[in-house]
C-alpha cells in the first residue's frame, strides 16, 4: 500500500464522523479536494490537527443533522442560552469555588490543598467554558465550538476523577452536569449570528455572572472556608448555583425553541416554575447563609406569576422574537 492510499484511507476513516447522508452527497468531493491539497504540498500522512478538525466538523454536521427539525433562528437562540448560562456559570464557579477563598475572611494556605491557587482541578473546566466564551465573542466559531467539544470531554473525565478518588475537597456531580449541557445547547447553533445575539451573548454573559456571583458572596458574608462541601454546609455553593443555573437554563431554551403558536402558553406555564429556584436563592440570601439580602419567598413567586402574564401576552401580540437578521461573518481562520 502506497502513502498517498494510507492517507487517502485515513481521511475516509475521519469522514465516518460525517452523518452518512453527508458522505453520500459531498464525501468523494472533500476527499478529492484533501488529496489534491496533500500532493501539491507533499504530504503523506494526516496531520492530527486535521483528523480533529474534521473529526469535530462531522460531530457537528450530525448534531445539525439530528436538530434539523428545529429552524436554524431558533437553533441560534438556544445556542445563545447555552452560551450565556455557560459563560455566568463559569465565571461564578471560577471565582467563588476556585478562587474565593484567597479573600474570604478566614485564612487560607497553599498547604490546605496541593492544586495552588486554585482549590480543585474543576478550574480546567470553568476556564474552558470562559475560553469557548470568549474565542465566540471575537468571531472565532469554529475555535469556540472545538473547546465547547473539550469542555465536555474534562466534564465527564473530571466527574468520573471526583467520584472514583474521593478527593478532600470534593466538586458535586452537578456541577459537571451543567456544564455538559450547556456546552451540549451551545453546540446546536451559532449564538452569534446576528449583531443582536451578538449583544445578548457579550454583554449578558458577564454580567449575569457578575451579578450572581456578587449576591451569591454576599449571603455567606465570607466565613466560610471554601466554596465547595463538607466546609459550606449552611451556604449557598457549586452544587446549588448549578442546579438553578440548569433549571433556568433549561426553561429558557424550551421558550426559546416554541414555535409562534406555542410560545404564549410555553410563557405562561415555564416562567412560573422559574420562581421555585429564585425563590430558594433569594430566601438563602436572607436566611439560611445570615446574609445581606432579604426577599421574602412569596415576593418572587407573585413577580414570576406577573412576568409570565406579561411574556404571554407580548409572545402572543408579536409572536416572533425580532433581531437584527443581517449575519455576521466569522474570522477568516
Amino acid at each position: 500500500m502506497s502513502d498517498m492510499t494510507a492517507l487517502e484511507g485515513r481521511y475516509r476513516l475521519a469522514l465516518r464522523a460525517y452523518p452518512a447522508r453527508w458522505r453520500a452527497t459531498r464525501g468523494e468531493e472533500l476527499v478529492g479536494v484533501m488529496m489534491d491539497v496533500a500532493a501539491e504540498k507533499g504530504k503523506t500522512k494526516a496531520s492530527t490537527a486535521e483528523l480533529l478538525h474534521l473529526a469535530l466538523h462531522g460531530l457537528t454536521a450530525r448534531v445539525n443533522q439530528a436538530l434539523s427539525v428545529v429552524p436554524r433562528r431558533r437553533r441560534d437562540r438556544l445556542a445563545a442560552v447555552g452560551l450565556i448560562a455557560g459563560t455566568a456559570l463559569a465565571l461564578m464557579m471560577l471565582v467563588l469555588g476556585e478562587l474565593g477563598r484567597w479573600f474570604r475572611w478566614n485564612s487560607y494556605t497553599f498547604a490546605d490543598h496541593p492544586f495552588g491557587p486554585v482549590t480543585t482541578p474543576a478550574a480546567i473546566v470553568f476556564l474552558l467554558a470562559l475560553g469557548a466564551f470568549l474565542a465566540q465573542a471575537i468571531g472565532r466559531d469554529g475555535l469556540s465550538k472545538c473547546l465547547h467539544v473539550v469542555t465536555i470531554l474534562a466534564s465527564v473525565a473530571l466527574a468520573i476523577v471526583m467520584e472514583t478518588s474521593a478527593p478532600t475537597i470534593g466538586v458535586p456531580l452537578i456541577v459537571f452536569v451543567c456544564f455538559t449541557v450547556m456546552s451540549l445547547l451551545a453546540l446546536a447553533g451559532n449564538p452569534t449570528r446576528t449583531p443582536g445575539l451578538r449583544q445578548l451573548v457579550v454583554v449578558g454573559s458577564p454580567a449575569l455572572g457578575v451579578i450572581i456571583t456578587l449576591t451569591s458572596y454576599l449571603q455567606g458574608s465570607g466565613s466560610q472556608k471554601t466554596f465547595w462541601p463538607p466546609d459550606n454546609v449552611g451556604f449557598i455553593d457549586g452544587s446549588v448555583l448549578s442546579r438553578w443555573t440548569l433549571e433556568l437554563a433549561l426553561i429558557a431554551a424550551l421558550i426559546t425553541i416554541a414555535g409562534s403558536k406555542t410560545r404564549p402558553w410555553a410563557c405562561l406555564i415555564l416562567i412560573p416554575l422559574t420562581s421555585i429556584p429564585l425563590s430558594t436563592m433569594f430566601m438563602t440570601l436572607g436566611g439560611r447563609g445570615g446574609g445581606h439580602i432579604t426577599i421574602e419567598p412569596a415576593i418572587v413567586i407573585v413577580l414570576c406569576f406577573l412576568a409570565a402574564l406579561i411574556s404571554a401576552w407580548a409572545a402572543w401580540k408579536r409572536p416572533i422574537l425580532l433581531f437584527p437578521t443581517k449575519e455576521i461573518r466569522p474570522h477568516a481562520k
